[in-house]
């Protein structure tokens, strides 16, 4: 991953209902987006979906059409700075009595332009955590349209990012008590909002995920074989300032635990979950706290 860019910039707010453009209060500088050949921090492009019309007047030729729809989607990769987790945390997942989520603000500053959109939903979010690199989110948005907007003012938070290399991962295993693993190397989570085209949340978040870790035990290894539910928490942390992702009930789903074929390389267990909230109802399968 590079080093965070210094041109570029996402500013969002949370609306009091849809329709209604609040100026955005949470700022966050773009960083690279994971496909290939992708240098820029965003990909929201306006698509516009129309009809030809075949008309039965001796013409040939498409004449005539009609606008059928028109919509934003893409993403945007952004780093995890302290302070501005909870307001992603809550656009992602809160939910209002409908069981619907809420609708932002947003402005990226792409340089050339900046781009303008309301109403937008978070339709996925990945967060990467990998050691000795930021820890990173990837948004999946999508809106009803866009305008080019005048250059905004960006008030990017001035600390730096939390790194997983001073990250604390804490695992449940064999049904007991979350306890510090200072095997792991790699987690993603995924979160799933279950946004149809219509931009209506059809349900609460899904969550699939996976985790490498070093084999120094089998313990992992084993809950997956029994089926034994397992918790687990990540505790970034930036001088004073302290964040914990928590799941709190996992299901492992596969684990291709096997020999590396050579002695000169460690064996290392990739393993797949979900993650699942509380039986009564109220708890996300992902809290942030």
């Amino acid at each position: 991953m590079e080093a965070l860019s210094q041109e570029g910039s996402f500013g969002f707010a949370l609306q009091a209902e849809k329709g209604s453009f609040a100026q955005p209060d949470t700022w966050l500088p773009l960083v690279s987006l994971d496909a290939p050949n992708q240098h820029r921090g965003e990909s929201l492009q306006l698509r516009k979906d129309y009809k030809m019309l075949d008309s039965a007047d001796a013409n040939d030729y498409e004449s005539r059409y009609y606008l059928g729809a028109e919509w934003v989607e893409g993403q945007v990769a952004l780093p995890f700075i302290p302070g501005a987790l909870a307001r992603v945390f809550s656009w992602i997942q809160d939910r209002d009595g409908n069981n619907q989520c809420k609708w932002a603000s947003v402005l990226v500053d792409c340089i050339h332009t900046v781009k303008k959109l309301a109403d937008v939903k978070v339709r996925k979010a990945t967060i990467d955590l990998m050691k000795g690199e930021p820890v990173r989110c990837v948004l999946d948005l999508a809106a009803g349209g866009m305008q080019i907007a005048p250059t905004p003012l960006p008030n990017i938070p001035l600390a730096a990012p939390y790194i997983f290399r001073e990250a604390t991962a804490h695992i449940a295993k064999d049904g007991g008590p979350l306890t510090t693993d200072e095997a792991c190397g790699r987690f993603r989570l995924v979160m799933d909002n279950a946004v149809d085209a219509r931009l209506s949340n059809l349900a609460g978040v899904r969550c699939r995920g996976w985790f490498s870790r070093a084999f120094v035990d089998d313990a992992i290894y084993a809950d997956f074989a029994s089926g034994q539910e397992a918790a687990l928490s990540i505790t970034l942390a930036r001088g004073e300032a302290r964040a914990v992702i928590s799941l709190p009930r996992l299901l492992y789903t596969a684990s291709d635990l096997g020999l590396p074929g050579s002695h000169e390389k460690r064996i290392v267990e990739k393993v797949d979950f979900v993650a699942l909230g509380s039986l009564d109802g109220l708890m996300p399968p992902v809290t942030l706290c």
